[in-house]
């Protein structure tokens, strides 16, 4: 096809053509007829006719300014419509250059939500396996809460209690051996900090060796799968305080709250194994290790409240000792007497107390204690096993857990006093012993 040109013509093209065209018709040379017609008649002799022919030329001047007009307009039209067109076409670029970065924009939007969605879908399954770890392998307070709830039964239908003094007894002696006829109202020394806190044992030995004194107390969060730091505190003011003057950091996780300081060094029960350690805390090391022989452990025979209180170790007047269970006892309470040097058992009873029937157990002179319940604040001290005599018998001795939630009762032979952790609480109970 031929290129097609576009001509823009102005009103001075316009005027020009039309003076042209009359001047073509105007010319001299032209015959009579158009000379008539277009200038009229020459001479008088068509005088009577001339406003006629001077109507027609005044018509046909009108035609051709209305014709001028026209093509004026048709001239602007064309140059509108050709702006409106090149409007047009910048619209059209503008709408595609709109819809690309809308494009773009909704993929960006597109590719932000997938993140967004991938990184909460991140942060659940890591707190879902939070979840399952802790239920897992932690075994959480609140669930070993709901545990003891479930599992809290009467000790054992061999025995018919009967109630034990309130009070002290006449002939009571504040020292020596005797039988346990009275535990006094609980003494709050502290409160744990953090959750961690919750359960623990804090400790005093009864027999130290320099540098430490009888004022040097210790204690233990028990909260947590990799249990290691020991908080050691030089007097009294400075465990009420909170300012320890060392933390030791054991090679391994200790369990649970059964742990006690004897002679200088911490005894404690290593983490998921029946193997007891000996760490001298002096020098920072660990002298001595000894499996108990069958002992069940980490969650096969915990006292009521849980907590993998499986082996527990306790000191009185007599020396160390360690309660468990095991299969073949069949969940009831063994008691043993542990050489602290080397940690071999030196003799062994078996009672017939169900392990897990009860909230906690101390020993005092040689003779094993149990407390009926870890929460209930009207409590009792209801079982006794003598070592003496291979016997046991059944007691109703107040003992109150005022916050709640008792995880460790141990006896100390040179305070003659109950060291006890009360859900958060470190709290301490005089007692009082009847002579023999």
């Amino acid at each position: 096809m031929p290129p097609k040109f576009k001509r823009h013509l102005n009103d001075d093209d316009v005027t020009g053509s039309v003076k042209s065209e009359r001047r073509n018709l105007l010319e001299e040379d032209s015959d009579e007829e158009e000379d008539f017609f277009l200038r009229g008649p020459a001479g008088p002799r068509f005088g009577p006719r001339n406003d006629k022919i001077r109507h027609v030329q005044n018509q046909v001047d009108e035609v051709i300014d209305v014709m001028q007009e026209n093509i004026t307009k048709v001239i602007e039209r064309g140059e509108r419509l050709d702006d409106l067109q090149d409007k047009s076409e910048s619209l059209s670029d503008n709408a595609t250059a709109f819809s690309n970065r809308s494009k773009q924009l909704r993929r960006q939007m597109w590719w932000r939500g997938c993140k967004m969605k991938a990184l909460v879908a991140l942060v659940a399954v890591i707190l879902l396996l939070v979840i399952i770890i802790s239920k897992w392998d932690l075994e959480s307070f609140d669930y070993q809460e709901l545990k003891s709830e479930l599992t809290e039964v009467p000790a054992s239908s061999d025995f018919e209690e009967h109630p034990s003094p309130s009070h002290p007894a006449t002939g009571d002696t504040a020292t020596g051996c005797g039988q346990l006829v009275w535990v006094g109202e609980p003494v709050t020394f502290r409160r744990a900090e953090t959750i961690a806190g919750k359960y623990g044992v804090w400790m005093r030995d009864p027999e130290p060796v320099p540098p430490y004194t009888r004022e040097t107390t210790w204690r233990v969060d028990a909260i947590g799968t990799d249990i290691r730091q020991v908080f050691e505190y030089d007097d009294s003011d400075q465990f009420m305080k909170g300012y320890p003057s060392k933390v030791h950091i054991l090679p391994w996780s200790l369990e649970s709250t059964g742990a006690v300081v004897y002679r200088g060094s911490l005894y404690f029960q290593r983490r998921k194994s029946r193997t007891v350690a000996k760490y001298d805390l002096k020098t920072e090391t660990i002298t001595v290790q000894k499996d108990i022989p069958s002992a069940g452990y980490h969650g096969q025979f915990p006292y009521s409240w849980g907590g993998y209180t499986d082996i527990d170790l306790a000191v009185d007047e007599m020396g160390l000792w360690v309660t468990y269970s095991t299969d073949k006892a069949k969940g009831a309470i063994i008691l043993s007497k542990l050489d602290p040097e080397t940690l071999e058992v030196e003799q062994t009873w078996k009672t017939n107390i169900r392990k897990q029937a009860v909230a906690n157990s101390f020993m005092i002179c040689g003779t094993l204690y149990t407390i009926s319940s870890y929460s209930a604040p009207d409590a009792t001290v209801n079982f006794s096993y003598h070592t003496a005599t291979n016997t046991s018998e059944p007691l109703s001795i107040r003992f109150e857990n005022r916050y709640g939630y008792s995880s460790t009762v141990d006896y100390n032979p040179t305070e003659r006093k109950l060291f006890a952790w009360d859900n958060f609480n470190m709290v301490t109970y005089d007692i009082r012993l009847s002579r023999i």
